[in-house]
């Protein structure tokens, strides 16, 4: 290490481990540090071939910001992987070889391999709140090799990185206050016991479950016609839980097929098979008739109207609504001439809606 003796270095308390055949380090950096240590790549205008990761998109940034702005206390980032370019010194610590103080010379560079839209979110975030630049976020330090190494780590880093599903997502998220109430919906009404699917955004096709917690998601917002923010006092997420239960009670009487499946006369994958009512885009759609349901006058009525619909899917009615050929279409669009046709079907709506599509 006499090469090092007589430059200034960096020095961080870091733990040193041992992954593959490469040594590597995880050092803690205060956040009002991450932007000035941590560099990204050059390279925006070069080819996907000439860079090491993915371009940076701005637009993911402000909300990554808001994130760390709207939690303070208690957001939560994965490490952040960056290589550096220059020889380093360990100093271990006699009590453990794996602690120490790792030192890399001042000019030496930090650039990141996996976390570019983290950093820059963090910097945003500083800008709005400089005094989260004493809180600190773990970032894991390899030695660079080469472009193909940074290539290969990009992959390897991404490669079995899975999305959660949606549905798993609101089971999970406490903050906010729907998700709260559309899973308790399943132990308060009948027809959703046991029914619904909170791992997978969508259904398989012989599967037991009758909706899935992205979908009943979906319904309760339409239903509400609102988001719901974690200010919302007790009161009053508790008057929007009662009248979404009592909305699917009321429903569950008016729709044969979901009144079957309560009462286990009929199972949820052969609904789908046959009706049109047990798909995603319908409950969608019924979600916005509950909500204009508030100001209705007659209730029953509608109700009664909901019951005496052929919900079919050989029902022609639904070609152009939220069909075309044998087929549901599931798009923002069909969920939404759906729950226009059918406020039209009950008298919500004065005239009726144009097909999304035409066959």
């Amino acid at each position: 290490m006499a090469s090092l003796a007589n430059k200034p270095m960096l020095s961080f308390p870091a733990l040193r481990g041992h992954m593959g055949s490469r040594d590597y380090y995880v050092i803690l950096l205060p956040l009002s540090q991450v932007g000035r240590i941590l560099q990204v790549p050059d390279g925006e205008q070069l080819s996907p071939e000439a860079r090491s990761q993915r371009k940076i998109v701005q637009s993911r940034i402000p909300e990554i910001a808001s994130y760390i702005l709207d939690n303070e206390e208690d957001w939560l980032f994965s490490s952040i992987t960056a290589s550096f370019d220059a020889d380093e010194n360990f100093i271990e610590s006699p009590e453990n070889p794996s602690s120490g103080v790792l030192q890399i010379p001042l000019d030496g560079r930090l650039l990141v391999n996996d976390g570019q839209h983290r950093r820059a979110a963090i910097e945003r975030a500083l800008r709005t709140d400089p005094t989260l630049g004493s809180q600190m976020i773990s970032v894991v330090l390899f030695p660079a090799e080469n472009l193909e190494r940074n290539q290969q780590m990009f992959s390897d880093l991404n490669r079995t990185a899975q999305k959660t599903s949606r549905s798993l997502n609101i089971m999970y998220d406490h903050r906010d206050p729907l998700n709260e109430i559309a899973t308790a919906l399943e132990s308060q009404v009948p027809l959703l016991r046991g029914r619904v699917e909170k791992e997978s955004q969508s259904l398989a096709v012989r599967s037991a479950k009758l909706i899935t917690l992205s979908s009943l998601y979906d319904m309760s917002r339409e239903a509400i016609g609102r988001e719901l923010t974690a200010t919302e006092s007790r009161p009053v997420l508790d008057a929007f839980e009662k009248s979404l239960v009592d909305g699917w009670l009321s429903l569950t009487n008016a729709i044969p097929q979901w009144q079957a499946i309560a009462s286990d006369g009929l199972r949820p994958a052969e609904a789908r098979a046959e009706f049109i009512n047990v798909h995603s885009v319908f409950f969608f759609a019924i979600g916005g008739v509950l909500h204009r349901m508030l100001d209705a006058a007659d209730t029953d009525a509608i109700f009664d109207k909901l019951h005496e619909i052929d919900w079919r899917r050989a029902n022609h009615e639904w070609q152009g609504v939220c069909m075309l050929g044998p087929d549901i279409i599931t798009r923002r669009q069909t969920r939404q001439v759906l729950r226009e046709h059918l406020l039209w079907r009950v008298g919500l709506r004065p005239d009726k809606p144009k097909p999304a599509f035409s066959n």
